[in-house]
């Protein structure tokens, strides 16, 4: 029985409790010694590791003086003196029933490891460093997990072969060493492998390897600022990984990563700041807040822009190959604080696969995902990825279907001004990636949205949403409309969240301020500002075939919102239509003439239907001329003299009765004869004839400024 006792009070015993060898043979005169075997059993150590970096045992030794450095002539003749060295041979050492334990107080947090009990057996012990000893040991870390090694070990050069078998070995216990530079706490994980380890070299002479399975299960983050669950999972096992590491850089290749049961929690705080963003730490040592919430007191500040972070750049000393990425029974949970009330969203039941990938993979592997969105309906993610390549690149497609809209009503509620009620989202995706460059189009599909009362809120839109809602609604209460994206990952400012949101904020401006460009895209129109006006020719009141076209793509549209009304404003312009008035005017007094030559003055047959052949033209114009009640020149006889038919025209254009109500009434008849052609197409309860406007002011398009102008309520 042995026990050593340091002088110090920082150093822990050494406890044998008892010792045995078994010598074959001992030769003082050769120097040389022979035993079967030594066997230690019930070894004890405590062991420290200082603040400084020292380690405690290293006092057993005692102080000493490092010796001046002898001669080669003084070296020499103290080797004859000492004679030839010792050599020996042991068949057998044994470690049996031993404990170690090992305190690191070097890290922010002591590290303990409490090892029992400790099994080591190694075989064929000599004084020749450069023959490989067999050993085979077996340990129990921290009271859970076993961890057995067989294999061999050669001290000159140092080489390393050993086959492993960890059983849920306690990985969190080494957590200090790396933990200050997250902002969680790794209260659980526990390590298991089964494989072939190998280590040689030193320098850049380097060399490991590790040929087997491997897993971290059981573990759990926890949040150090609020000591809430923020991620975890049962499983994240490697099957058959192939891990290599020499000057080249590393090798790593798996066919298989399985991550089950996982769990994540994503935090928006009040200050619209992302818990991910600080999950590392930025100054180590010291861990600041995951999920801070703001003081009741302290205004909530804007949400900034979220940038991602960009992609590493695939190093050429790492090569990374993974066959098959299984995700099994995964949730996610999200909650939004910046908003008020909070929103909590959850992605649960997530299962799929991800094909082969690496580093330097040519061909994208395929993704194929399936999800729910709690008390929703399904999410589906399905196309190909290629994530570990220097510039990442994707094209997927996802779907998210019977997504109940009352959920979101706190988002609604901050950037519309109106809570939802009522309603059922339909998303479908298409994101493509390549060469840093994201296309994507985001198929939107709402049924029955239905907002309730407004909410006074500084971040809404000003927009009239309630409108544009209406404007995007067909009959059935169905919003159907695609949004399509694009940016630059390069860009700092690049978001798809605040992307996403900038389209659908236009498509609502659009709806608002264009919203017959709307109209024209569901129905093909050419030019979607066009149909927000129909043209007459000057000083006509007459609907020409194309307006009718126009005025049918209205009703077809308006058909399907009946939440809509149209407003109908007529508009003349006298630069052009008082010529047109008396132009129009010379024409009618033409016809006029025409049916009274024929006895036809019936108040009931519309002038303008007598057709006026050119033959006949000058014939009427001249009756018209000289029944026409103003003065005229004449001949010596007093008859009427004859003119040319350009004066005689001029004449009775000159005389017309056109004035500014002439004007008025130009425009009430064209805004007549608009809502007459809407009769039986459109509910009359639904136009309005609205004033008109007596110039061609305000008009920023390219038509004419003679037409009727259309606005929707």
């Amino acid at each position: 029985s042995l026990k050593l006792v340091p002088q110090s009070n920082n150093t822990a015993p050494i406890a044998l409790g008892s010792a045995q060898a078994k010598i074959q043979k001992i030769d003082v005169a050769a120097r040389t010694a022979a035993l079967d075997s030594v066997v230690l059993n019930g070894l004890s150590i405590d062991a420290k590791r200082l603040k400084d970096g020292s380690i405690d045992l290293a006092a057993l030794a005692g102080p000493h003086e490092t010796a001046p450095e002898a001669s080669a002539t003084r070296k020499v003749e103290k080797a004859n003196e000492a004679g030839p060295a010792w050599r020996y041979q042991i068949a057998q050492v044994s470690l049996n029933d031993s404990s170690a334990d090992f305190t690191d107080e070097s890290t922010p947090r002591p590290v303990k490891l409490h090892i029992a009990p400790l099994q080591l057996g190694v075989k064929q012990v000599t004084d020749d460093l450069t023959k490989p000893l067999a050993i085979d040991g077996k340990l129990t870390m921290n009271g859970k997990g076993v961890l057995a090694v067989a294999g061999t070990l050669t001290a000159k050069p140092l080489s390393l072969a050993l086959h492993v078998d960890a059983n849920a070995l306690d990985a969190s216990a080494f957590e200090p060493y790396f933990g200050g530079n997250l902002n969680a706490t790794v209260s659980s994980a526990l390590l298991s492998a089964n494989g072939d380890a190998s280590f040689s070299g030193e320098g850049r002479a380097l060399k490991a390897g590790y040929k087997g399975d491997v897993s971290l299960s059981n573990v759990r983050l926890i949040d150090r600022a609020n000591s809430d669950p923020l991620a975890g999972w049962k499983l994240l096992g490697l099957t058959k990984l192939n891990a290599r590491y020499d000057e080249r850089g590393a090798d790593v290749e798996a066919a298989r990563i399985t991550f089950a049961n996982f769990y994540g929690r994503v935090l928006l705080d009040a200050q619209g700041k992302l818990n991910l963003t600080d999950i590392v730490a930025k100054d180590k040592g010291a861990a600041t807040t995951v999920a801070a919430t703001t003081p009741a007191s302290a205004p909530a500040a804007p949400a900034p822009v979220a940038t991602p972070v960009a992609p590493k750049t695939a190093s050429s000393s790492a090569n990374l190959r993974f066959g098959q990425l299984v995700l099994q029974n995964g949730r996610v949970t999200y909650t939004d604080n910046f908003i008020k009330p909070n929103f909590t969203a959850n992605l649960v039941s997530i299962t799929g696969t991800i094909g082969a990938f690496g580093t330097h993979s040519t061909t994208p592997a395929p993704v194929d995902v399936a999800a729910k969105l709690s008390a929703n309906g399904p999410v589906s993610i399905k196309g190909v990825v290629n994530p570990l390549i220097a510039k990442p690149s994707l094209d997927l497609t996802a779907s998210a279907h019977d997504v109940e809209l009352p959920n979101i009503s706190p988002y609604s509620t901050k950037y519309a001004g109106y809570p939802i009620t009522k309603g059922k989202l339909n998303v479908d995706l298409h994101y493509m990636l390549a060469d840093e460059k994201l296309t994507a189009n985001n198929h939107l599909f709402i049924d029955q949205l239905t907002f309730g009362d407004h909410v006074d809120n500084t971040t809404a839109t000003k927009l009239p949403v309630r409108l544009a809602v209406s404007l995007l609604k067909n009959s059935k209460g169905e919003i159907d409309v695609n949004i399509p994206i694009s940016g630059s990952l390069s860009d700092p400012q690049f978001s798809v969240g605040a992307l996403v949101w900038t389209a659908i904020v236009h498509l609502l401006e659009r709806a608002v301020t264009a919203p017959f460009s709307l109209i024209a895209n569901a129905f093909g129109g050419k030019n979607p500002e066009e149909l927000g006006y129909v043209e007459f020719d000057p000083g006509s009141a007459t609907l020409s075939d194309a307006s009718k076209e126009k005025l049918d793509t209205i009703a077809k549209a308006l058909a399907d919102k009946p939440s809509i009304t149209l407003e109908i404003s007529a508009r003349v312009d006298p630069a052009l239509d008082e010529p047109g008035l008396r132009s129009a005017y010379v024409d009618r007094q033409v016809r006029l003439a025409k049916m009274k030559d024929a006895s036809e003055d019936n108040p009931n047959i519309n002038p303008m239907s007598i057709p006026i052949s050119a033959d006949e033209y000058s014939k009427f114009l001249t009756k018209a001329y000289k029944s026409a009640d103003f003065k005229k020149p004449r001949n010596l006889i007093g008859m009427t003299k004859s003119v040319p038919d350009a004066d005689m025209q001029a004449v009775l254009a000159e005389h017309a009765p056109v004035d500014e109500g002439a004007l008025g009434a130009l425009a009430q008849r064209r805004a007549a004869v608009v809502k007459q052609y809407f009769e039986g197409k459109i509910d009359s309860k639904r136009i309005f004839i609205v004033a008109p406007h007596l110039n061609a002011e305000g008009i920023k398009d390219k038509g004419a400024p003679t037409r009727v102008d259309f606005g929707l309520k």
